[in-house]
């Protein structure tokens, strides 16, 4: 063993004797103070493996809020020196994730240190793995809402995870028409521009509800016009028709060309003016997310104030 490594494994018998003993803010102390005492001699890489080793003690005694400031403190280290974006790196905030997650009240404050360094080092919206994990573990924990800004910029994984998601959600509420949460993911894909995203969104939402809902759910096989990269095309019977709507809105955009005298756009419109208002409180904001659709895929240019990604969080 090297000297190195002995030396925080002193440390760290000294803390597990600590937490033996049940002085958990004793060993938290005095874990914070070496980890801050390798930073001032520089030795960074020894206070990021120490902080890693010393929050994975703590896990084992659910003392959450001494894991969630340790694990801040390494992803600080992280930022502060541009430690890079590796696989290393990102598996020791993956593990403590996983355990934190336990702790609903810490765990935002340590994803979101983490999403801030892989802000900082690659730029943009950051790494799409560390969304895509963070999205899967806030799904697990039910925070639908909150996996699903990170689903929408994670990986090529993502758009099928958040269909399902949305699927897994609608099921669990009284809402009358699964469609309004569908539109939430394949609107936003759309309004992006990333079409392949909308459709495997869709479908991870429609295998999900069709296996539900086998009496409300029936494929369309009577009409080969219909062949769609969308997959199989099916027919949702009431009160379900804005899920209907989202599948009629990628079988328009498929059959695109940008040019806005098509029959494509025109069929386009005519969804417009026959569902939209249907999406209630969230009508204007659909109208809205519609209005790019129709700027990506129709050429129709329309004049808007609210940035494309404001514009996309509001649904």
């Amino acid at each position: 063993m090297s000297g190195s490594n002995s030396r925080i494994e002193r440390f760290l018998n000294s803390l597990r004797e600590n937490l033996t003993e049940g002085n958990y803010y004793e060993g938290h102390q005095e874990l914070r103070a070496v980890a801050s005492r390798f930073v001032k001699q520089k030795k960074h890489d020894r206070a990021i493996q120490f902080l890693y080793l010393g929050a994975l003690e703590l896990c084992q005694y659910n003392q959450w809020g001494s894991v969630a400031d340790l694990s801040t403190f390494m992803i600080n280290i992280y930022i502060e020196e541009k430690i890079p974006v590796t696989l290393e790196n990102k598996e020791r905030v993956y593990d403590i994730l996983e355990k934190l997650s336990q702790a609903t009240e810490y765990y935002p404050r340590v994803y979101e240190s983490a999403i801030q360094w892989t802000v900082a080092e690659m730029g943009g919206v950051g790494d799409p793995q560390m969304h895509h994990f963070v999205g899967c573990v806030l799904r697990n924990k039910g925070r639908y809402q909150e996996a699903e800004q990170h689903f929408l910029v994670g990986t090529p994984e993502s758009p099928g995870a958040l269909g399902t998601m949305l699927a897994e959600w609608a099921l669990k509420t009284d809402a009358t028409d699964y469609g309004l949460f569908v539109a939430r993911g394949v609107l936003k894909y759309l309004a992006l521009g990333w079409y392949e995203a909308a459709c495997f969104c869709w479908r991870g939402f429609i295998t999900r509800i069709s296996s539900a809902l086998p009496d409300k759910v029936s494929e369309r096989t009577d009409n080969a016009s219909l062949a769609s990269k969308i997959g199989p095309v099916y027919y949702v019977s009431a009160p379900h028709v804005l899920v209907n709507f989202v599948q009629l809105l990628l079988l328009a955009v498929e059959r695109a060309d940008g040019n806005p005298g098509s029959d494509a756009t025109r069929i386009f419109d005519s969804l417009r003016q026959k569902y939209v208002g249907s999406f209630g409180v969230n009508a204007d904001t659909v109208h809205k997310l519609m209005d790019l659709i129709a700027e990506k895929y129709f050429g129709v240019v329309v004049q808007r104030q609210q940035s494309l990604f404001d514009l996309v969080n509001s649904l």
